[in-house]
């Protein structure tokens, strides 16, 4: 049997380095032999301006150097580098790159090494394990090499915790040490405590790498934080009736993706993120492929009460329709492509039970780097019975307004690209705009992350408030609007008028008096809380009210009499910067209506 093997085949995440597959024939390989190797996409997708590492034969000094050769003797190959999908070997990928090298001159004999060797490269910034495609004439050799990618050292430490507890029930808290990347690190820790809120010490010092997960409880009501090293935990609801919000991200994208990368997202997503409910919602041109995979992925990480998954996937529409997400409530659904409805959101919907499935729009005002119109979203094509929700935040930047200047504009995406900036916001393709339209929509955050690694704290995540911690309770709280977006901070937001909590509509006459109540908890010193408001008679959108807190803590009422039918929400912004963005939060409006 033929062999393959890569040498070296472990690495720490973004080590420079070279890396050789060597594969050698059990018989001889006579002129135009086709040996095949394909390195995973996480090993070729690179945040550069192409976003895909580049194989060059010319110079071997400089990057991403390939040779193939026989040690010893003669041989020669015609060597090719195609654009092709690591699993299938389709033509549906963006990043993944096949190599073939073809015997042109001798014959390689029977038992000697091919060898391919690829220098002055990075390894992957994932810390995963991955196989490495290797065929002759077609056939896979088995078994297929393995390369292995280990995390660098602690970079961060996160503590994260339940947003709302019972008093005295035992709850569970996620200790995450991150390397550089994202990763869960690999410093050991040792000899540390987790402390209550009066620097109590509520376990024995743990000792751990990556991750740790342990349990406490809480005394006493309000808000609480929890601390180890000196790092704070979210801020943590102590009430006899807890109610969330639970925090999750479901625009997480994967291998199964023609343009992402990641194998474990709902792992990643509960043991590394450590989110309450995640969604893979990979591309349905490349999802197609692996519809019933990704079906079965969900439903096997669902688990109510701990950690809940939804089936869904993505359509990249294009102009007028824009981006949208497809999400169902139960355990199956089907994956249309563009082809089935012309790509054209207004034949979608009907093709789906809203009591089963919705529709949420993403990065509404994004022109890309084509003509401005390509992908923005023409929101008189979207229909709230569907679309309940829009996604206000994700690692592209913010959708709340047309601010181009903005820090968490779409022009200022730089994570994945350092130094391209062809995104733009294209006017009249924002929430605001939706809302001055009319459009009843609440706000999400979500990642749509491209690396498996949903949840991060600069990405974009929801908060939903949910009668119960299942699938169907997550989709009541987000059908209902009774949620909020964040660039990835779990901030708690408690807005209500009139006692009518985010999200929902109440009434009142003209003269009436409005009581609007907001309280904030931060993860860190609040910068800056404001309510503003649309007159939805002129259309105007008027900050009404406007606090700098320099706490981690706000709470007030303010009063306004009512005139015209008005709708609310509160923007958040806390200090400091993270991954150059800054760190905000926005919730669901609040309508208040003409009562006859």
């Amino acid at each position: 049997m033929p062999t393959a093997r890569v040498v070296p085949d472990r690495f720490t995440v973004l080590q420079p380095c070279d890396v050789r597959v060597e594969v050698t024939p059990d018989r001889e390989l006579d002129r135009g032999t086709v040996i095949e190797v394909q390195f995973p996409q996480s090993w070729t997708m690179d945040r550069c301006a192409s976003f895909t590492k580049k194989y060059q034969m010319e110079d071997p000094a400089a990057a991403e150097f390939l040779q193939v050769y026989v040690p010893g003797e003669a041989c020669t190959f015609d060597v090719r580098v195609e654009q092709r999908d690591f699993d299938t070997g389709s033509e549906m990928s963006r990043h993944g790159r096949r190599i073939y090298a073809t015997v042109e001159g001798d014959a390689v004999p029977a038992g000697r090494t091919i060898v391919f060797d690829w220098r002055n490269t990075l390894a992957s910034r994932r810390a995963e394990s991955e196989i490495v495609h290797v065929a002759i004439d077609g056939e896979r050799v088995e078994p297929m090499p393995e390369i292995v990618t280990y995390p660098r050292e602690e970079a961060r430490l996160k503590v994260i915790a339940p947003s709302s507890v019972a008093p005295n029930q035992p709850f569970e808290v996620l200790i995450v040490s991150l390397d550089p990347y994202e990763n869960a690190s690999s410093t050991w820790h040792g000899g540390d405590a987790l402390l209550g809120p009066d620097g109590e010490q509520l376990t024995d010092p743990l000792r751990f790498h990556g991750s740790c997960r342990l349990t406490v409880a809480l005394q006493g009501e309000g808000v609480q934080r929890l601390s180890y090293r000196g790092v704070l935990s979210n801020p943590i609801r102590v009430s006899e009736n807890p109610r969330g919000p639970y925090w999750g991200d479901i625009h997480i994208h994967t291998r199964w993706s023609h343009d992402a990368i990641g194998r474990f997202p709902y792992e990643y997503a509960r043991d590394v993120s450590g989110l309450d409910f995640a969604a893979v919602c990979d591309h349905a041109e490349s999802a197609i492929q692996y519809w019933q995979h990704l079906v079965d992925l969900a439903n096997e990480h669902n688990e109510p009460g701990r950690f809940v998954t939804f089936v869904a996937y993505e359509n990249g529409l294009g102009h007028p329709s824009g981006h949208y997400n497809t999400y169902y409530v139960g355990s199956d659904g089907n994956c249309y492509l563009k082809s089935d409805f012309g790509g054209d959101i207004e034949k979608l919907n009907p093709m789906l039970d809203p009591e089963d499935a919705m529709t949420i729009p993403h990065h509404t005002g994004i022109g890309w780097n084509r003509p401005p119109s390509s992908t923005a979203v023409d929101f008189s094509k979207l229909d709230e019975r569907y679309s309940p929700v829009l996604e206000i935040y994700s690692h592209h930047g913010q959708s709340e307004r047309y601010a181009p200047d903005q820090v968490n504009a779409y022009e200022f995406n730089r994570w994945h690209t350092p130094g391209r900036r062809t995104n733009r916001s294209i006017e009249a393709h924002f929430a605001q705009d939706a809302w001055r339209m009319g459009k009843r929509l609440g706000v999400i955050g979500s990642s749509d992350d491209h690396y498996g690694q949903g949840g991060m704290d600069f990405e974009g995540i929801a908060g939903v408030f949910a009668d119960e911690f299942t699938r169907e309770g997550i989709w009541r709280g987000i059908r209902g609007r009774h949620c909020y977006g964040t660039t990835g901070e779990r901030i708690l937001i408690d807005f209500s008028v009139n006692g009518t909590e985010m999200g929902q509509e109440t009434t009142a006459r003209t003269g009436d008096d409005l009581e609007i109540s907001i309280a904030v908890h931060g993860t860190n010193v609040l910068a800056r809380v404001e309510i503003i408001r649309l007159n939805e008679y002129s259309g105007e959108f008027v900050q009404v009210f406007e606090e700098r807190p320099y706490g981690l803590d706000f709470e007030t009422v303010i009063r306004e009499q009512f005139g015209a039918p008005v709708m609310y929400y509160v923007r958040v912004q806390q200090e400091g910067m993270i991954q150059d963005r800054g760190i905000f939060a926005w919730s669901s409006p609040i309508w208040v209506d003409q009562r006859l």
